[in-house]
């Protein structure tokens, strides 16, 4: 098996016959310099070939080669084992085989030739021998270093006669097993130093002892010295297999710096790196796909790089060979350079690069070919395996053209242009003249999308058409794909514009230029299925190409697809005198715009009755009504008017009538066109009164005040005041009115003032509407004319009810920046405010009093109109202390006890105000409401301990010591009866003396309700048949004023009395009177709602 160059070698196996069989693997080896290349074709075979004629011939050995060197017109191989050296005549024509000079035994693994030395990698030195092995000098490597794997010389040569060369300055890069580079200067006698060894690839640990975790696999260095580059493979792991890593290496001497541009992204491998020999910065690589690339991936790409001193290395250009470089791989434009094949070549490598060219490996003749066809080889006859392929910057130029000074100045050009510096890359190429330079840098400016560039040389071309075109495209906002396209079709590169184009999404100058190319059928499909915007406009361009044709029908197709077929088809065919088919065409298509166009052409013929027919086909009710009036037929006229309501026909008839003084229906047929000027004026220079009324009312404002004036002067002084008012003369309406006292007329205009009215004149109309007693027009009008004392007092004098809209045009914001007194919009919101509340607007005066900055009031004023939501909501947004409170002695006089959000809101209002005191009274009344009510001492007491605890917190409130010891002496009292009532059932004698006790207190009627005390008493008695005991005790309750029946059952009552022989007492106290709360005839469940009632309203009227 034989692989390409820059592949590790490798071998397979195979079973033949029963037999196992190894099958080694042969790295084909390819060199080439100063125009000569050397191609190993098999494991013993190498074709030397002149790169620019082809001339060729066969080197065989009888070794198995494993590596090829060539300088001048000697080649060196070696096998491993032994190392030959061989010689041929560079002007023999044809060119004969080599011969051998000189061979001897060596275990190199690589070499190089330099003048009549060969350099040999022999373990971990470098051996320089002369060409029959004698050894005359060595250059060693370190233990670190490791041993040496590659090599490479270059230098610069002098050509001599007969191809002999003489070496001007030389150096040798060797790269070894540990991953370094070293090179020495052998320009002189002895080989020095010029670069220490170095190391490529940073960063990866020693680890493992001896194993090596990156060699050198290839190496190339400057002519001048100045830089190394190096491709190397790597071990992750010192047991894990070595793989080939994706970046590229370059060791800039001079700065002891590692430059790596990394292939990775790209699913790329390097290989092969080959400086040119001028322009030391330009390194040319090819790569392959890696394992991971996608399917379709190029097999093989050239790429070149630059290497900068600050960006390190910057990719150039990458081109793929395989499409652009077959069969002849020079693209000069010019001809000539291996342009010696008819057959297809398949690129198989990169060999080198000269400026301006690429050098390329095909698959050209096979061995057999090549051995049989010497001769024919020498002659050109044969296909030559080196190709050549222009740089970008040379493509198109011609040969003559291309010197050394040139090229140097587009490399150095190509070379800014990459790093960015553009001053500097028109400074390398500012002395160039050749038009054709320029026009080449413009082309490669298409590929690298440099417009900015691009205008420089077009200036240089004078390519004044081009350079507009770009300029336009610039100040268009289009974008660098646009741009590129644009200047591409510029340089007549359509190909690479349609790739632009497309690139860009500018679908609908690709369909340009595919018109412009003549390429219909694939702009219409671009069209349709991209560019639909200008689907029409390409169908109507084709359509007008295929009628200068004389292709009528292919021309009608596209004018229907154009849309345009109503106007153009018509046009077309009458212009080819082809009446016939174009009626033809106009009753197949059936439209009417065609018909129309008929129509126009037959009445232009003085064909009348065809013209009316196919304008009713074309349903052009103007032009039948037309041609009609035009030969008196008033009548079928006017039908066609009413059947089909046409504004525009009517409007011709009516005119046509006018003319013909019949102004009735003149003004009946203006009325049914819109047209109400003219109608409106028929009727008033033809005194039609009543018509003019209704017309003038549709009119515009102009004509109005035409009929008002006209109304006037007739003394139809209220339809005139309405047209003024409609017509925008309300001065003068009004002063009809005033003038002729037309108070309903005065009405409906009043209604429809506004604020834009003059304010003299609302007020004039005000003070008109008092004097009529008309208080609430009085004022509106007052209020829209900024007189809101007035309407005040209006409202105030005749009680005129207040609206939101009205409230709110008394007192309208003022606009940020006018001059106005906030004092005075105040004292306008109470007057307001005061009015509503006595109106009992209470919504809306709260809402005035806010305004003003007087909440409280406000807050009253909700109270009053007991809305308890919006009280509840007020107070929550207001947050202030006195309306929580106000908010909170109202909300108590609701059902608080069963409604447990408003005793939550309660609490909450009087906790947010801090008014302790009034939460403690509060709890007090919830324990009396609990005791009077429901009888529930439990609950009760409880409250009062919440109104003990919170009284404790007002310890600075007048009277607070007093309260709290009032409270303390409550909470003992109900706490000792709820002690008792626990204790009837397991110590009744206890339950009966503590019941005594607590009535024998003072002040326990103002805690607890004493019949409760002695009700659980007697029924104690009771229940054990003490009768005479339960007797004695209801007559103490009776002595006490306590009404019987809220406490004890009156069958119990009768059994009692019944055991000491006396009838029931009737249900009242023993001395008659008293009350009835079981309290001894105390009690204050009235006070408090008093109390309430006080501060909700007291205060309320402060203001008035």
């Amino acid at each position: 098996p034989l692989s390409p160059a820059g592949e590790s070698p490798g071998g397979g196996a195979g079973e033949t016959g029963g037999s196992l069989c190894l099958l080694p693997e042969t790295v084909l080896a390819r060199v080439m310099h100063m125009g000569w290349a050397a191609v190993q074709l098999d494991a013993s075979t190498v074709r030397i070939e002149n790169a620019s004629t082809g001339r060729a011939a066969m080197l065989k050995t009888e070794m198995r080669l494993v590596g090829v060197a060539l300088y001048g017109n000697n080649i060196a191989v070696w096998s491993g084992a032994k190392v030959e050296i061989y010689e041929f005549d560079a002007s023999d024509r044809p060119l004969a085989p080599p011969k051998l000079v000189g061979d001897f035994p060596s275990r190199a693994t690589a070499a190089a030739l330099w003048d009549d030395h060969i350099y040999l990698c022999v373990g971990a030195r470098v051996e320089v021998a002369n060409y029959i092995g004698s050894i005359q000098a060595s250059m060693g490597l370190s233990d670190t270093d490791g041993e040496a794997s590659a090599i490479h010389v270059a230098g610069s040569v002098r050509s001599g006669a007969g191809g002999a060369t003489a070496s001007l300055a030389a150096y040798v890069a060797v790269g070894t097993s540990r991953g370094f580079v070293k090179s020495w200067d052998i320009s002189r006698q002895e080989p020095r130093q010029h670069a220490r060894a170095r190391r490529l690839v940073a960063g990866i640990p020693a680890g493992g002892g001896e194993a090596p975790m990156s060699r050198v696999t290839s190496v190339s260095i400057t002519a001048d010295g100045s830089r190394i580059a190096a491709t190397v493979e790597t071990q992750p792991q010192p047991s894990a297999s070595w793989s080939r890593s994706a970046s590229i290496y370059v060791y800039v001497v001079e700065t002891d710096q590692v430059q790596a541009h990394d292939f990775g992204p790209a699913h790329r491998l390097p290989a092969r790196p080959s400086w040119d020999g001028a322009e030391t910065r330009l390194l040319a690589v090819e790569t392959r796909p890696s394992p991971a690339a996608p399917a379709g991936a190029p097999k093989l790409e050239a790429t070149t790089l630059f290497s900068t001193p600050e960006q390190g290395l910057k990719v150039r250009d990458s081109v793929s060979p395989q499409a652009d470089a077959a069969p002849a791989a020079d693209n000069t434009g010019g001809g000539g350079d291996n342009d010696h094949t008819g057959r297809e070549a398949e690129v198989e490598g990169l060999l080198g690069i000269v400026v301006p060219h690429l050098y390329l490996i095909t698959t050209g003749a096979s061995h057999a070919e090549d051995t049989a066809g010497e001769e024919q080889a020498g002659k050109g006859g044969d296909a030559g395996l080196v190709q050549r392929m222009r740089l970008r910057e040379f493509a198109g130029m011609p040969e003559g053209e291309i010197d050394a000074a040139t090229s140097h100045a587009l490399i150095a050009f190509s070379y800014h242009l990459t790093v960015g510096e553009m001053d500097e890359a028109h400074r390398a190429v500012k002395k160039i003249k050749a038009a054709s330079v320029w026009e080449n840098m413009a082309r490669m400016c298409v590929q690298t999308r440099r417009i900015d560039v691009a205008e420089v040389c077009l200036g240089h071309m004078g390519h004044a058409r081009g350079a507009r075109a770009l300029r336009e495209a610039i100040e268009g906002g289009a974008d660098a794909e646009t741009c590129a396209g644009v200047l591409a079709v510029q340089l007549g590169q359509l190909q690479d514009a349609e790739r632009m184009y497309e690139a860009s999404g500018r679908h609908d100058l690709l369909n340009e230029l595919r018109q412009a190319q003549g390429d219909w059928d694939s702009a219409i499909s671009l069209a349709e299925a991209h560019d639909r915007i200008h689907l029409r406009t390409t169908h109507y361009v084709r359509a007008r190409g295929l009628e200068a044709e004389g292709m009528t029908d292919a021309a009608i197709e596209h004018y229907q697809k154009a849309g345009t077929h109503r106007t153009d088809v018509p046009r077309m065919l009458y212009d080819l005198n082809r009446t016939s088919k174009l009626l033809e065409y106009i009753d197949g298509r059936k439209e009417p715009e065609l018909y129309k166009w008929w129509a126009q052409y037959c009445e232009s013929h003085g064909q009348f009755d065809r013209a009316l027919d196919y304008y009713q086909h074309a349903r052009d009710h103007l032009s039948i009504v037309r041609v009609l009036c035009f030969h008196g037929k008033t009548d079928a006229a006017a039908e066609v008017v009413h059947e089909s309501g046409d504004a525009a026909a009517a409007y011709h008839l009516a005119k046509h009538c006018e003319e013909c003084g019949r102004a009735k229906e003149a003004v009946f047929f203006y009325q049914r066109a819109g047209r109400f000027s003219h109608a409106v004026r028929m009727a008033r220079d033809n005194d039609m009164a009543s018509e003019l009324s209704n017309l003038s009312m549709q009119a515009p404002a102009k004509v109005m005040v035409q009929s008002a004036r006209y109304f006037e002067d007739k003394g139809q002084f209220d339809q005139a005041a309405k047209l003024y008012q409609r017509g925008g003369n309300m001065s003068r309406a009004l002063e009809l009115c005033f003038a002729h006292n037309r108070f309903q007329a005065l009405r409906e205009i009043a209604d429809q003032l506004s604020a834009d009215t003059d304010p003299a004149l609302l007020k004039k109309v005000g003070d008109f509407f008092i004097g009529h007693k008309q208080y609430d027009k009085a004022v509106r009008l007052f209020t829209i004319a900024g007189e809101a004392h007035r309407a005040l007092e209006l409202i105030s004098t005749h009680n005129i009810p207040i609206t939101e809209e009205v409230a709110e045009a008394l007192c309208p914001e003022q606009p940020a920046g006018q001059g106005g007194s906030d004092e005075t919009r105040v004292a306008l919101l109470l007057k307001v405010a005061k009015a509503c509340k006595r109106q009992g607007n209470y919504h809306l005066a709260c809402k005035k009093y806010t305004q003003a900055g007087d909440k409280v009031k406000g807050m009253k004023c909700l109270l009053k109109s007991g809305d308890t939501d919006k009280i509840i909501f007020f107070a929550g947004v207001s947050r202030t202390r006195d309306i929580y409170i106000l908010a909170a002695n109202y909300l108590q006089n609701l059902d608080w006890h069963s409604d447990a959000a408003v005793m939550k809101n309660i609490v909450a209002f009087y906790t947010k105000a801090k008014a302790f005191e009034n939460l403690a009274s509060f709890y007090d009344m919830c324990a009396q409401v609990e005791i009077d009510e429901y009888r529930d001492y439990e609950k009760a007491v409880a409250a009062l301990r919440e109104a003990l605890a919170h009284l404790s917190k007002a310890r600075n409130a007048p009277g607070a010591p007093a309260k709290a010891e009032a409270l303390q002496a409550k909470v003992d009292h109900v706490d000792s009866f709820v002690a008792a009532r626990k204790l009837v059932k397991s110590n009744p004698e206890e339950m009966m003396r503590r019941c005594n006790a607590l009535l024998d207190q003072p002040g326990c009627d103002q805690a607890i309700r004493v019949g409760d005390v002695y009700a659980l008493m007697v029924e104690w008695y009771y229940s054990q048949q003490q009768l005479q005991q339960a007797h004695a005790l209801v007559e103490r309750m009776r002595g006490r004023a306590i009404i019987l029946s809220p406490y004890l059952d009156a069958e119990m009552v009768s059994a009692i009395y019944g055991s000491v022989g006396m009838p029931p007492p009737s249900d009242g106290p023993a001395g008659g009177g008293g009350g009835a709360n079981g309290r001894g005839g105390g009690g204050h469940s009235g006070e408090m709602d008093d109390e309430m009632d006080e501060d909700i309203l007291d205060g309320d009227d402060d203001d008035e």
